[in-house]
Parts: C-alpha cells; structure tokens; sequence
C-alpha cells in the first residue's frame, strides 16, 4: 500500500469546513454531556438507591479509564487515522447512554459508565491532533480557545435546560445525551464523505506504510512504541506534571467550594449558585478577548499569567465572606482558566513530532490526576485546618506549576515566539529551502 502523504495546510481567511465542524462538535458534546454526566449521582441515589460510597467509586472510578482511553486512543489514531477513531469514540458514547438508559444494576452502571469514559476520553487528544492537522501553526492557538468557548458555552447552558425540563437525574436524560452525540456523529460522517477527496480529509490522515495496516499486531507494536517515545521524552513528562499540578486546582475547585460555604455560610447554596454562574459566563464573555492576547504571546506567558491569575484567585476566595467577594475571586479564577487550557494544547502541539501528535494529545490526559489530587488534598486540609488553609494549599499547586513551565519553557526550541512569529520564521525557512 503506498504510503498516504500529508500535505501541509497553507494560512487561510476561513477555517476549513472540518475545523469547524470539530469547533461546533466541542459545543454539541458539552451540552449532550451536561445534561447527564453532572446528574450522573442523583440518578444512581433516586433511581438505583445506592449508597454515597458505591456512588463516589463509580463516579470517581472513570477517571482512570478516562486517562487510560486518551493515551490510548491518541496514539492509534497516529497509527489507524484520525477520523476512524473519532467516528469508533462516538459510536462508544451513544451506546454507553443507551446502556445506561436500559441499566438496573450497580454492575451494569459501573461498566456502561467506564466505556463511557472509554469513548468520550479517546475522542478529545484525537480531535486536538486532527485540528493540529488540519491547520497552520499560526492559527492553532486560536482554534483551540474557539474548541474551548464552544465546550463552555454546552457546560453554561446544559444543567439549566436539563433541570428546566425535567431531565435532571432521570433515565430519559441518557437517551437525550445518545440523541446529541448521534446528531453530530451523522453530521461529521457526511463532512468526511463530502470531503473525502480533499486535502483537508488527506491531512486528517496520518502518514501510514503498508507495515502499518497489517492488523492487531502492527498496532500493538506502533502503541508500544509511541508508549516508548513519550515516557522518554523529559519535556513532555515535565509538561504533563506541570498541568497535573493545575488540573488539581482547576478540575474540581466547585467541589471545594461547596465544602467550604457549607460550613459556616447560611446562604452557602446561593453563593455557590452565583460564584459558579460567574464562572461560566466569565469564561464565556471573554474567551474571544483573551484569545487575542494570547496571539501575540508565546504559550509559556499565557501560562504564567493564567497561573498566577489562579493562584490570586484561589487567595480571594481563602479570605471572602460575602457573595461579591467569592464572585470577584471566581472572575480572577476564571481569567486564568481561559489562558491556560488553549495554551497547553499549543505547548503541546508544538513539542510533538508530527508522526506523535495523537499520543503526545493523549499523553497530556495522565493530568487528570490531578482531579483526584486536587480535591483530596483540599478536604483533608479543610478537615485539619479549615478553608482558608484549604484554598491557600490547593492554590500552591499551581505556583508550582507556573515554576515548572518557566523552567521548561526556556529549554523548548520555539516557545519564546508567539504563533505569528513562529509562522514567519516557518516561512523564511521554507523559501530558503526553495532558493538552495
């Protein structure tokens, strides 16, 4: 089979139709996802009476079949492709809902909510890989922070529809959330069908030899070897403990939260209510704005100050005792949320080796341990020395982390350009190319 070859996405006035559809896709699964995922604890308590700790270990079980999926799953795409895996993923997630749907078990929760995990933690390193393919390095850190709006915009919106028409916690949520992902899953399969000729769908495929697609073993050997190239890769190991760090502030800072104004806040639910509204429509409003800022500077800034900006907040909300005070904290919070999570998509991309990128993508899941970390270390301070101790603690984290990315950031060729600069050096080298 001769080799399929990658042609090289030229800068463009209009993202390509498949971007695009992948950018609308992030809003569609967010939403689907929220009108479920978030209520996935009622339904196990009204609808299958099971006990608060056989709830917390199916719910914070899929956490590792999530980071187990991401690696994966990125890593066989560089192999198999990328559209295949993605089209396999959200076949697993409309299966997982209608099993879920049908589920009258704890058993058959547990293994419906694993493959759940399983597909839909596959799908994301393997659509940031496909986006990287399918543009120049210039607009990459643009499209990533459109990718993340678009996931905000499904989370603001999806608990509220949920509970306003009666889906919270209940069985026909499921079939509501199979429906959504079956909505984008036809609308992606006639995108690649229209653009099957074209070079968009050429560079969504990577570069395969015949050794490649002679079956299980040649993709057991290829997963092997991409397992090999990332945990011997220090800058990608760093990186990796770097966002483990802020996925311990970030990933769960709502269930510390509500920890903390549960004790000694008469008013606790209501201030939740606003400081969590606040987070959403911030990162919503704003996401468009921060974007900009961050075109004009490397990746490791945007982190720095996105960490920084977390740690003031995580501070603001050790010290609030009114609501406009936790809502100014969660702004401040919010800010640098939105400058971190495009940028360590960029970082990323940029270290990756083209023939990499999906187990590079997938590698960045085994942060998510963090949302473990995070909220342990955070209840077992808040048992020993209250709320205050707790956020200042969990905040550290991520002052850490920005300490990490100054160190590493200086010893990764191109991290000290912004995305424009970087194009344009690109460009120079290529027209150097052409002239010798």
């Amino acid at each position: 089979m001769t080799p399929t070859p990658t042609p090289t996405p030229t800068p463009s006035a209009t993202l390509p139709v498949l971007a695009r559809v992948l950018i609308v896709g992030a809003g569609v699964m967010s939403l689907a996802n929220s009108v479920t995922v978030p209520f996935l604890a009622v339904f196990l308590r009204k609808e299958l009476g099971l006990q608060p700790g056989m709830i917390g270990f199916i719910i914070g079980s899929s956490v590792f079949f999530s980071i187990f999926a991401g690696f994966v799953g990125g890593s066989l795409s560089d192999i198999l492709g990328r559209t295949r895996l993605l089209l396999i993923s959200l076949l697993g997630v409309i299966g997982s809902f209608v099993g879920l749907y049908f589920s009258h078990g704890v058993l058959a929760v547990f293994v419906f909510n694993a493959t759940l995990a399983l597909s839909s933690s596959s799908f994301g390193p393997v659509g940031k890989a496909l986006l990287s393919d399918l543009l120049p390095p210039e607009r990459r850190v643009k499209t990533f922070s459109y990718q993340y709006m678009a996931t905000n915009m499904g989370f603001a919106v999806g608990p509220l529809v949920g509970a306003a028409i009666g889906l919270a916690g209940g069985r026909s949520a499921f079939l509501v959330g199979a429906a959504g992902y079956g909505v984008y899953l036809l609308g992606l399969a006639g995108i690649l069908l229209l653009t099957s000729a074209s070079t968009a769908s050429a560079a969504a495929e990577p570069r395969r030899t015949a050794a490649d697609t002679e079956g299980l073993g040649s993709a057991l050997k290829g997963l092997a070897e991409s397992a090999r190239v990332v945990a011997t890769d220090p800058r990608l190991l760093f990186l990796i403990l770097a966002g483990l760090l802020l996925e311990a502030v970030h990933g769960r800072v709502s269930s510390l939260l509500a920890q903390h104004l549960s004790d000694g806040f008469v008013d606790g639910t209501v201030i939740l209510g606003y400081v969590l509204t606040a987070n959403a429509v911030t990162v919503v409003t704003l996401q468009l704005f921060v974007s900009r800022f961050m075109d004009k500077r490397n990746p490791v800034t945007s982190i720095v100050v996105g960490g920084l900006l977390t740690v003031l907040g995580m501070a603001g909300f050790a010290f609030s005792q009114e609501i406009w005070h936790f809502v100014a904290a969660m702004v401040v919070f919010s800010l640098g949320e939105i400058l971190i999570y495009p940028a360590e998509f960029a970082i990323i991309d940029r270290i990756a080796p083209e023939e990499r990128r999906g187990a590079y993508f997938g590698a960045q899941t085994f942060a998510q341990l963090g949302v473990f970390i995070g909220p342990f270390t955070g209840g077992l301070l808040l048992a020993a020395y209250g709320g205050t101790t707790m956020f200042l603690g969990v905040g550290c984290f991520a002052l850490l982390s920005v300490i990490i990315y100054l160190f590493v950031g200086r010893r990764i060729p191109g991290l000290g350009t912004s995305a424009p600069d970087r194009a344009a050096e690109h460009s120079k080298e290529e027209h150097a190319g052409e002239v010798a």
